[in-house]
C-alpha cells in the first residue's frame, strides 16, 4: 500500500509512514542516480 492510499485512511502508524517515505526516497534516488550514471557514460563515450 502506498502513502496516498494510507492518507485516505485513519489507520496510519508512524512505522508505516516511515517505511512509505523511505521507499519513495529510495525510488527517487535510484532514478536520479541512474540518470546521472547514464549522463556520465554518454560524456565518456563522446570523448573516446
Amino acid at each position: 500500500m502506498n502513502i496516498q492510499q494510507h492518507l485516505t485512511t485513519n489507520s496510519l502508524s508512524w512505522k508505516e509512514i516511515e517505511l512509505d517515505l523511505f521507499r519513495a526516497l529510495q525510488n527517487a534516488f535510484a532514478e536520479l542516480f541512474t540518470a546521472l550514471l547514464e549522463d556520465i557514460d554518454r560524456q565518456l563515450a563522446e570523448t573516446r
